[in-house]
């Protein structure tokens, strides 16, 4: 079931702009299934990930992440792999600095094109940011209006990852530990979203949360 913390969302008067939903929680807790589940409903999703691909096609980040953690990052077809470079960045905060500094301005301003074009949107009704490290980075601060908590337990996360993005066991523990707290994360938001069911489940808790947001500014 969906819940919240004691904070209040402020949302934006009618007609004026879309009501901007951000999701956190934990890595591989789920988010994507939620902005899907969103999406689904109307919503234009922001996804920081997509736009990850997208700046790694670069020439000039390839260049900075070769510099930084050698030529083993490039794939045979000349092309970043994202799973050697996390592998490799992941080893130790310093390393993570170096990824963050060389992708993450990039990212920013990509990710902030696409949500100035859709807050410029009055037609839509709501626009979803999925943006990894959107607590950590502090340049997110007021640029949405209701934080949502992806629940999801972490031999959950575990097994997910090892599914679907082919990782390790204990890959996704090394890699929480870089981010804030899940427990400050929660403590922070507006709603949460139990994401230990199926998609049937968090389809229903994101219907709510729309009804409760959304419906009632038409």
């Amino acid at each position: 079931m969906s819940g919240k913390a004691a904070t209040s969302a402020r949302l934006p008067v009618p007609g004026t702009r879309p009501v901007v939903f951000a999701l956190v929680g934990g890595v591989a807790s789920g988010k994507s299934a939620v902005s899907k589940a969103f999406e689904k409903l109307g919503a234009r999703v922001i996804d920081a990930d997509a736009a990850g691909h997208e700046v790694l096609k670069e020439p000039e980040v390839k260049k900075e992440l070769v510099d930084a953690f050698g030529d083993d990052v490039i794939d045979k077809n000349g092309e970043v792999s994202r799973k050697r470079l996390g592998s490799l960045a992941f080893e130790g905060p310093t390393r993570v600095l170096r990824l963050n500094t060389i992708t993450h301005p990039r990212i920013r301003a990509f990710t902030a094109r696409q949500i100035a074009e859709a807050l410029a949107d009055t037609r839509l009704k709501a626009v979803v940011l999925d943006i990894s490290l959107l607590l950590e980075s502090k340049n997110y601060e007021g640029k949405y209006d209701v934080l949502i908590f992806v629940d999801c337990a972490e031999a959950t996360r575990e097994e997910r990852a090892m599914f679907t993005r082919g990782w390790v066991r204990g890959e996704v523990a090394r890699r929480q530990k870089h981010q804030l707290p899940l427990e400050q994360k929660r403590a922070l938001a507006h709603e949460v979203v139990d994401n230990n069911g199926t998609l049937e489940d968090v389809e229903r808790q994101v219907q709510a949360i729309w009804k409760k947001y959304v419906e009632p500014r038409r």
